[in-house]
C-alpha cells in the first residue's frame, strides 16, 4: 500500500533538498516513489501559477476563444464548482501573451489580484484532494510531497485571506480528513534560529538578505505552524536539522517510513 509522505517547514531550512535525499535514498533501495518538489507542474494537489474558474465562467471562456479551447481543457483541474487551469509550467508560460493575461487575473493562490473567497479556497482544496486520493497508484510506495500540506496553504491563507490560527488548523484537519484510508506521516523540519537560516538561506539562492519583515513574516509563520501540528496533525515527528544536520536526517525519516 502506498504512502502519503509531506516534508514541512518554515522557508529556508530545507525541505526541497531533503526532498529529493530522501527520494534518491528509497529508489536506491528498491522502492518505487513520486516526489514532488516546490512549483512542480505535476503536482496533484498543489498549485503555483493556476487561474480559478467558477465553471460557469469556464464554459464561457471556452466559447469565446474557441483557438484556445483544447490547450485549456488540457491544462484543467476539475475541482468541484470551479475548474483550476494551470498556465505556466515552471517559468514555461502555457498559453501565448494575448491569453495569458486573463488567466493571471484569476489566479488562485499566488498572489491573486482577486483572490476567491475563502470558502471556496477550501472547497476547491478539497475537491482536488478527494480526487488525489481516488487515484493514488497502489503500486507505487511513496508519495512524497514538499510543503504541500501546511507550507504553501498556510502562506495563502495568511497573506490572502489574514486568516487566523484556528481557520488554518480547520483547513489542513480538512486536507487530511481528504486522505482517510490512506497511511499518512507528516515530518517537519525546523531549524533553532529561524533569522540565521533564512540568511543561510538567502545567501545561498544569491538573493538580498532577509530584512526585518521577512524574519518577522516566518517567525508568525512557525508560531502558526507550531499551533496546526498540535490541533490537526497528531501524528506528525518533528525533526531538528540544526541538531543532526540532514543527512542524519534523511536517515531518521527513511528508517521510520520504511519500517
Amino acid at each position: 500500500m502506498s504512502e502519503i509522505i509531506f516534508i514541512e517547514e518554515v522557508s529556508g531550512v530545507g525541505k526541497t533538498t531533503l526532498v529529493k535525499a530522501l527520494r534518491n535514498r528509497l529508489r536506491a533501495c528498491g522502492y518505487t516513489v513520486r516526489s514532488y518538489t516546490e512549483f512542480d507542474f505535476t503536482n496533484p494537489i498543489d498549485f503555483y501559477r493556476t487561474a480559478y474558474i467558477p465553471n460557469g465562467r469556464y464554459r464561457e471562456l471556452c466559447r469565446n476563444h474557441p483557438e484556445q479551447a483544447a490547450r485549456i481543457r488540457r491544462y484543467s483541474i476539475p475541482a468541484g464548482t470551479a475548474t483550476l487551469v494551470r498556465y505556466y509550467d515552471g517559468d514555461t508560460p502555457l498559453f501565448p501573451e494575448s491569453f495569458l493575461g486573463k488567466l493571471v487575473e484569476m489566479e488562485f493562490c499566488y498572489n491573486p489580484p482577486h483572490p476567491a473567497p475563502l470558502a471556496d479556497y477550501s472547497n476547491v482544496y478539497r475537491a482536488v484532494w478527494e480526487s488525489f486520493a481516488g487515484s493514488v497508484d497502489g503500486a507505487v510506495d511513496f508519495y512524497i510531497f514538499d510543503g504541500s500540506l501546511l507550507h504553501h496553504p498556510l502562506n495563502d491563507m495568511i497573506r490572502n485571506y489574514r486568516a487566523s490560527m484556528e481557520q488554518t488548523a480547520a483547513h489542513v484537519a480538512m486536507l487530511l480528513k481528504s486522505l482517510d484510508g490512506l497511511t499518512v506521516k507528516v515530518f517537519y523540519l525546523f531549524t533553532e534560529d529561524i533569522a540565521a537560516q533564512l540568511r543561510l538561506a538567502h545567501r545561498n539562492r544569491r538573493q538580498p538578505p532577509p530584512d526585518d519583515g521577512i524574519v518577522s513574516f516566518w517567525t508568525k509563520r512557525r508560531e502558526y505552524d507550531e499551533y496546526v501540528l498540535e490541533c490537526s496533525v497528531p501524528a506528525h515527528q518533528r525533526m531538528n536539522v540544526t541538531k543532526y544536520g540532514y543527512e542524519n536526517v534523511t536517515d531518521r525519516i527513511a528508517a521510520s517510513i520504511t519500517a
